[in-house]
């Protein structure tokens, strides 16, 4: 008996002006398999799913739910169909319960049904609760569902989320299909092994779009994998069948290149550039003692909650803290500002790039000149000519696509604004002290290798860079020395170029 698709594209394809976004994509999507979907950013992969939630729609080209032609006109009509999206961005209202968001976007059934959840205008909570934990358990979670959500960490916050999509989703006789977009992006790795666990789940209860640029978990999670490339598939492989250098020169169009740095000892003899003596902050982080020097890549890795990013954002000014020292090049800085720090040879890349490091709504060039003008600008004023040709020179050595400077950021892939808002930072000839947190979140492994490079080239100009890595084998890779902290305190400092390479286990053994 021939096995019937629940969902299908067939040749759709979808354009924005002269922008194609979608050329001749077919892909099906099979009962009980995790697919996964790949690409670099700005291959396609984010219209693919919003044509899949029914956010768009395609010009040409046919859905097929088993085997049967659908329009989704709008994300009801794609959820009709069995589709739920959790979506990279949480989308959570926190101030809510677990229950509130999970059945929030569903329509109460009549008033007056036994099974009711609103009865004469008063919610029935009991029910409400109920059904909540009934979609919690599917997904083996033990969550309660009356807890607030801003009370949850972020890897319980995930599993409302994909509890959600699944209510969202759930029609009678229909096969849920869980698209999960770039799930392991802001997850610690404890948290990515419990959310193995919940696409094992969904798996069997339905089927899973798995979208990551983590190569390696796309090999660890999927049955399958779809390779997109200029907006089209350009391959389809059994995971069993490809390895992780295959799927790279899939997603490229070239051979991958190792990331791991060359480690150079002499800048063990250069300037201390920053000096941190005892820095504390009540309640986020205390007695943090470190040095960071140039031509360094100094990597403090912790969870989460280890006051980490806390630390990095009082070195630049974002935080204050209220004891100990610190020192930027040999002058003790007692209150650091956003202002003095930025106009001082310190840029700090923030993890949440589209609330804090770039502004939607102004072009590539724009967002490149909002911190440091330079030859761009005469007296007050900005050179249109100039900003246009020192963008162009940073969309060349980036491969910032598309390589339009009058781009509005917003329209571009989340990796390739993550390349803007660096360049913003490394194009001043000032800079000193380039602190990072997770600068390759979100990004594909060829704009990984490109970021990677533009690092190391400010390291060989002696800038000292203070780096949150995306992962602890990315932490490894590129740092010279690794802090390691746990609630808010240093707990071991390990010397890369010692000779002596910390393995994952005992940097996770000072972590937890």
């Amino acid at each position: 008996m021939q096995e019937t698709i629940p969902l299908s594209l067939c040749n759709v394809s979808k354009s924005f002006g002269p922008v194609r976004a979608l050329n001749n994509v077919s892909l099906s999507v099979r009962t009980h398999e995790v697919l996964g979907l790949i690409g670099e950013n700005g291959a396609g992969k984010s219209s693919l799913l919003k044509v899949l939630s029914g956010i768009y729609q395609p010009d040409t080209g046919d859905i097929l739910v088993y085997g049967q032609k659908r329009t989704f006109s709008n994300p009801a009509a794609a959820a009709s169909a069995g589709v739920g999206v959790v979506h990279q961005e949480q989308s959570l209202v926190v101030n809510l319960s677990v229950a509130e968001n999970i059945l929030m976007s569903t329509r109460a059934t009549k008033s007056g049904n036994k099974d009711s959840k609103v009865r004469f205008g008063i919610y029935n909570w009991r029910k409400i609760n109920e059904e909540a934990a009934e979609i919690l358990k599917r997904i083996g979670s033990n969550i309660n569902p009356k807890s607030k959500v801003e009370d949850l960490s972020f890897a319980d916050r995930q599993m409302v989320e994909i509890a959600k999509a699944l209510q969202i989703s759930r029609q009678p006789g229909v096969q849920p299909i869980i698209v999960l977009d770039e799930p392991t992006s802001v997850l610690e790795d404890n948290d990515i092994q419990q959310l193995e666990q919940e696409v094992r789940r969904l798996k069997e209860i339905g089927s899973v779009i798995f979208v990551s640029h983590r190569l390696d978990e796309v090999m660890k999670f999927c049955d399958r994998i779809c390779v997109m490339r200029n907006s089209e598939v350009v391959g389809e492989h059994l995971t069993s069948e490809v390895d992780a250098d295959e799927l790279f020169r899939l997603m490229t169009g070239r051979q991958a290149a190792t990331t791991w740095r060359e480690r150079n000892k002499s800048f063990r003899d250069s300037a201390v550039v920053l000096d941190l003596e005892g820095l504390g902050a009540k309640g986020k982080f205390s007695d943090i003692s470190l040095k960071v020097r140039s031509g360094e890549i100094h990597a403090l890795v912790g969870t989460n909650r280890s006051g980490r990013e806390e630390v990095c954002r009082a070195v630049f000014g974002a935080e204050e803290f209220d004891s100990g020292t610190m020192r930027y090049n040999g002058k003790i800085v007692s209150r650091p500002s956003l202002r003095g720090s930025a106009y001082g040879g310190v840029a700090y890349l923030p993890s949440e790039r589209k609330l804090e490091s770039m502004v939607a709504g102004m072009s590539v060039a724009e967002n490149l000149q909002l911190t440091h003008r330079g030859e761009r600008a005469s007296s007050i004023f900005v050179n249109p000519a100039a900003r246009r040709d020192k963008t162009k020179e940073w969309i060349s050595k980036l491969d910032i696509r598309p390589p339009i400077p009058d781009a509005d950021i917003a329209s571009l892939s989340g990796g390739n604004q993550q390349k803007v808002v660096l360049a913003k930072w490394l194009e001043d000839s000032q800079l000193s002290l380039l602190i990072l947190d997770h600068p390759t979140r979100g990004i594909d492994p060829g704009a990984r290798e490109d970021v990677s490079t533009q690092i190391f080239a400010a390291c060989e100009e002696g800038v000292a860079v203070l780096l949150i890595a995306d992962t602890l084998e990315e932490a490894i890779s590129l740092a010279d020395t690794i802090t390691v902290m746990r609630d808010g305190e240093i707990t071991a400092t390990f010397d890369l170029n010692s000779g002596t390479i910390p393995t994952h286990a005992e940097l996770v053994a000072k972590m937890i």
